[in-house]
């Protein structure tokens, strides 16, 4: 018997790896399973205006079952995608694909083909879809499918896969918050084992290099006065592995003439805004990457949409700066990058939202 929840929870990790960078599209991942259960690929979707994750999932396992490598070197989506249409069709006719998100309907506009066209033409014999996409553009793949004789399975529609569906909305949170009121708003905090936050760099390089792709995708990095004062600090992207754009900074004071000496003042192609109230802070849009103390977080909690934490396996005797304050969250998704531990929070006042769609 085949574990539907099993291959779903396969493609959540894999989704998870890149949250915020596919931003301002949904994190999602699709894997495909041959004639005989097994894996052939497990893809997921790299970052906006690059191909879709079902896009990636088939080109991968038509190399693998047809032996045909060309397709590899194609990055296009439509390139992929008419390549497909024209060599594969026969490869898929037994084959099972899981997708985290309801593949986008033919009646998608945008940068990259239809997915739920391309399935349909290629007329894979299950389709396993973890929850419904809500977005007006791009909904109603899965009728689409049914349609065209391909047997799908909804998560959402399924007692034994409530707890995938849940978990593959948590993984659109940011992209619902986009989609439902134009603005996500995610702290970030990074602490050691003993909760000692001060004392020099506490993760590791490959968690920077992460949280610079994340300011890449930034519209707005929101820090506190206190910390520029303390940390002086550029908040530039030079260590992304994304195309580098630095991210615009707005800067929460409430001293009025704020000195403009800090380093991040000087980085190229970037605004600075000086802000001096919350209600300021709420007419920011789009996605608004905070970076932060306590205080910081204190002042901004209630509209703190995701929390990620960054737990670095080691102490610092001499440091003695630690978070001090009461909340509770709901752990949404773990995940360990190079030695560090990436926890992936939501406060509990908005866990409504994994209950509800958009």
């Amino acid at each position: 018997m085949i574990t539907h929840a099993f291959y779903l929870d396969l493609c959540l990790e894999c989704a998870w790896r890149e949250q915020l960078k596919t931003l301002p599209n949904p994190a999602v991942a699709a894997l495909v399973l041959d004639k005989n259960g097994a894996i052939v690929s497990l893809e997921s979707h790299k970052e906006c205006g690059k191909p879709h994750a079902e896009i990636l999932a088939l080109q991968s396992a038509y190399a693998s079952l047809s032996g045909d490598r060309t397709i590899l070197f194609l990055q296009d989506s439509e390139a992929i995608h008419d390549y497909l249409l024209k060599n594969a069709i026969p490869y898929f006719k037994d084959t099972t694909l899981y997708v985290t998100l309801e593949p986008c309907g033919s009646g998608k506009r945008g940068k990259t083909p239809s997915c739920a066209a391309l399935l349909r033409a290629l007329k894979p014999k299950c389709v396993v879809i973890g929850t419904q996409d809500y977005n007006k553009s791009a909904k109603g793949g899965a009728e689409e499918l049914l349609d065209s004789g391909i047997a799908v399975i909804k998560a959402w529609q399924e007692e034994s896969l409530q707890e995938c569906c849940k978990r593959a909305n948590a993984l659109l949170l940011p992209f619902q918050a986009l989609q439902t009121k134009g603005k996500f708003m995610l702290f970030k905090y990074a602490s050691r084992l003993d909760g000692s936050i001060n004392g020099g760099q506490i993760s590791g390089d490959e968690a920077r290099s992460l949280m610079h792709d994340y300011r890449t995708k930034a519209d707005v990095l929101l820090i506190s006065g206190e910390s520029v004062r303390v940390d002086n600090p550029r908040l530039d992207s030079r260590f992304a592995t994304l195309a580098q754009k630095n991210p615009n900074v707005a800067i929460l004071t409430r001293q009025e003439d704020f000195p403009k000496i800090a380093p991040l003042f000087a980085v190229p192609n970037r605004s600075v805004k000086i802000l001096h109230t919350l209600e300021q802070v709420k007419s920011l849009c789009g996605f608004v990457f905070c970076e932060g103390g306590v205080g910081f977080f204190n002042t901004l909690q209630d509209s703190i949409d995701l929390v990620l934490v960054i737990l670095s396996p080691n102490f610092k005797k001499d440091s003695t700066l630690t978070m001090s304050l009461n909340a509770s969250f709901n752990l949404l998704h773990s995940m360990q990058i190079a030695n560090d531990i990436f926890l992936w929070l939501m406060p509990k006042s908005k866990n409504c939202v994994l209950d509800s769609n958009f």
